[in-house]
């Protein structure tokens, strides 16, 4: 988990950043470098899945990103404003590696590593890295905004593979 300093610089540069833009300041990242940095992942965007409540209202979204640089995955889980955005509430985000690396076959986790965070907080939680090289991910998140509790996450099966 991030300290609140660390969540509250990640903030600031994501101001000045935009202030930077406002300004007609140009930076070589790509934009979805620039959003990544702001959840304090590198790489692109890959992929995103919902964080739904039981009766379908998108409480979160979960943000996939990977660098190719690294090899490394990273996701984040932001709340919406039906998830209470910027109002504190329990968040998590969770990335694991499966043991297959075929795209769509079950996710077996067991004894593979993870990351998580989770804990109340305003926006989002994560980011949370881990390398998956040749192997495929799993990503889930939740929002609980007493109640109800919102679940999503890539599905039982393997997801960017590779």
């Amino acid at each position: 988990m991030r300290s609140i300093y660390a969540r509250n610089l990640t903030r600031y540069t994501t101001v000045a950043a935009a202030l930077g833009i406002f300004l007609g300041v140009t930076n070589s990242a790509g934009a979805s470098e620039r959003v990544a940095a702001e959840y304090g992942c590198t790489g692109s965007l890959i992929d995103t899945y919902p964080v739904r409540t039981s009766t379908g209202a998108t409480y979160g979204n979960i943000r996939l990103y990977y660098n190719s640089a690294t090899g490394r995955n990273c996701a984040v889980n932001v709340k919406t404003s039906l998830g209470g955005y910027g109002k504190a509430s329990h968040v998590s985000i969770t990335l694991k590696r499966c043991k297959t690396s075929t795209p769509g076959a079950w996710c077996n986790t067991s004894g593979e590593p993870w990351r998580q965070d989770w804990g109340n907080y305003t926006y989002y939680a994560g980011p949370v890295e881990l390398s998956a090289a040749g192997r495929c991910i799993h990503v889930v998140g939740a929002v609980n905004d007493s109640p109800p509790h919102a679940d999503g996450s890539s599905g039982s099966n393997g997801v960017h593979c590779g």
